[in-house]
């Protein structure tokens, strides 16, 4: 293939893959424009999504549809664009739908953000919608978070390293550091950058008229948190950027290629691997 990207092919280079292809496999990256403090473009998330797509689309030698720019943060500083979860799980799922009517196997949902609403919400709803459409049975999705694959960024959110931080800079150094302002790196004033590291979602200020938990609360952005970096982006290398790639290419890809493998033997045999229920009456927890 000259790309991996989908968008670059015509129709006939994609006839072809499809009829050609050991395997039916296509990468969907998704994230958003928000903050990342003043030493970062907005773009930092979907620059985090396209990046890793490309080089494991090498890997895996797959395809990658266009990147979905658009998913939910819940932050409000200027420059954050936010769409709805319903909105943007609705969104996600019918272009799987769509996608698995023209061929495709086996999708690899890549998130660029780390919203935890927007992943918790996006994984629900793929699983309904499975569940509902009986089209998409034998059809593998893999939610596929970066940092699950990188022992070096699972250790820095142990240290308190989390957005806009350490690693994101890092990784912006390592692909491309013209856009990294070392001159403007700056967090928020010192008792609220601690509170930021200590807890992620306290930027969110939630109320309600009762104490009941059956309540809806209303949520904001604090009116304190100006900045929004949550960590330690001073630390920051390109050298820690390249290790946290290499950790994550060199462990998806492994484990991916295992799993389309295992995906295409089951679907010959059509023996699944079944779950429990878990949880039982998941409604107390509501």
């Amino acid at each position: 293939m000259k790309s991996h990207r989908m968008q670059d092919m015509t129709v006939r280079e994609l006839e072809a893959y499809l009829a050609k292809a050991s395997h039916k496999t296509i990468i969907l990256p998704y994230a958003l424009c928000e903050q990342h403090g003043f030493h970062l473009p907005l773009d930092v998330d979907i620059r985090n999504a396209d990046f890793c797509a490309a080089k494991l689309a090498e890997r895996l030698d797959c395809l990658i549809a266009p990147t979905l720019n658009y998913t939910f943060s819940g932050g409000m500083l200027t420059g954050t664009i936010n769409v709805k979860p319903n909105t943007f799980s609705n969104l996600v799922g019918e272009i799987i739908e769509s996608l698995a009517l023209q061929g495709f196997d086996n999708f690899i949902v890549l998130p660029g953000h780390g919203g935890s609403e927007s992943m918790l919400h996006l994984k629900e709803s793929l699983r309904i919608l499975k569940w509902l459409n009986p089209a998409l049975k034998d059809k593998m999705i893999v939610m596929l978070p970066i940092w699950d694959f990188s022992p070096t960024w699972l250790e820095l959110f142990k240290t308190r390293d989390y957005h806009a931080a350490m690693a994101e800079t890092s990784l912006l150094m390592h692909w491309c550091p013209e856009v990294v302002r070392h001159d403007m790196v700056r967090t928020d004033e010192p008792e609220i950058a601690e509170r930021l590291r200590s807890d992620p979602d306290s930027y969110q200020h939630r109320e309600s008229f009762t104490a009941l938990k059956q309540e809806i609360v209303q949520t904001s952005q604090r009116s304190d948190v100006k900045v929004g970096v949550m960590g330690y982006p001073e630390k920051a290398t390109a050298e820690l950027g390249a290790k946290i790639e290499g950790e994550f290419l060199d462990g998806a890809s492994a484990a991916l290629k295992k799993a389309i493998a295992d995906a295409a033997t089951a679907r010959k045999s059509g023996r699944r691997i079944v779950h429990d229920n878990g949880d039982q009456l998941k409604i107390f927890s509501l």
